[in-house]
């Protein structure tokens, strides 16, 4: 990595990686592999300071993720490796400090294209034989991201401040064949169109109270069927006392119990007509505690 001082204010930076990675794998299934990959990536950027308090940014950037195989008896030969996944990522923002250093802010937009993508995904090879089902990594064609992303902290008083981030994300599959259908242009599974987290606090001596509510955009279970999870908000409390040597606060996560899903799947599982269905794991429920530190010497 390289970095320029262009005048005061100005900063270019250019960095490049270069990577080999080589697999060998056999086993007495009479599975034999070894693949290798070459790959490059490296960013380019520039950073300017609008003043003391304020800074842009603009850069280019080639990340990867290296290719690999897939196990298991039912994955089909003609998906049992899969290619290096590369993204080319634009990205702008701005960062600094606004209301008389009151407020730090955090500004991002950026615009991603995802080539030999890598996607989770599964099937039912035989549709009455659970036994069969099996997930596998697969390679889509291509596919785009692009979003809004801004975090913040902010000092109403001595006692109050808040603080909190927010998401927005678009995705697409641009090419991505499964064994049993094409997804062209449906959303990336994992990939809520919103995410959000907003704070509180109050600090009064050694007083300390804080509230969280977070939440997400409802998203794809997965790239191998059509099953959705809800949106949902979390609220979270926190009460504690405070100082030098030791702090003792009581918490709530997920206060109000909301029920909800962070994955999900869909086949047939149960005997004797094996109906196929969803299953999903559920997030968190309701969670009360006492948390207490205390720091030793110094």
């Amino acid at each position: 990595q390289l970095d320029f001082q262009i005048d005061d204010r100005t900063t270019w930076t250019a960095g490049l990686r270069v990577e080999q990675r080589d697999a060998d794998y056999r086993d007495t299934g009479g599975l034999d592999l070894d693949p290798s990959d070459t790959m490059v990536g490296g960013q380019i950027s520039v950073r300017r300071d609008l003043d003391d308090a304020r800074s842009g940014y603009l850069s280019l950037s080639r990340g990867y993720k290296a290719g690999g195989f897939n196990l298991g008896l039912s994955v089909p030969e003609s998906r049992r490796e899969y290619d290096p996944e590369y993204l080319w990522n634009l990205e702008a923002g701005l960062k600094g400090r606004f209301l008389d250093d009151r407020l730090n802010l955090n500004l991002s937009v950026f615009y991603a294209e995802r080539d030999d993508m890598q996607v989770q995904t599964s099937f039912q090879v035989d549709p009455e034989d659970p036994l069969t089902f099996v997930f596998f990594t697969d390679n889509a064609a291509s596919g785009t991201n692009m979003g809004v992303e801004a975090d913040w902290s902010l000092a109403i008083s001595e006692s109050w401040s808040t603080y909190g981030s927010v998401g927005l994300l678009d995705t697409e599959f641009n090419d991505l064949e499964t064994p049993e259908r094409r997804l062209d242009g449906r959303e990336q599974a994992h990939a809520p169109g919103y995410q959000f987290h907003l704070g509180g606090a109050y600090r009064n001596g050694p007083w300390v109270a804080q509230a969280e509510l977070s939440g997400r955009d409802g998203f794809f279970f997965s790239d191998g069927h059509d099953r959705k999870s809800e949106a949902y908000q979390l609220l979270h409390l926190r009460l504690g006392y405070e100082t030098p040597r030791w702090q003792v606060y009581a918490w709530a996560r997920n206060v109000l119990d909301e029920d909800y899903a962070t994955r999900g799947f869909f086949f047939a599982l149960e005997p004797p007509d094996f109906p196929v269905r969803e299953y999903v794991q559920k997030g968190d429920p309701r969670h009360l505690g006492i948390t207490a530190r205390f720091q030793f010497g110094g």
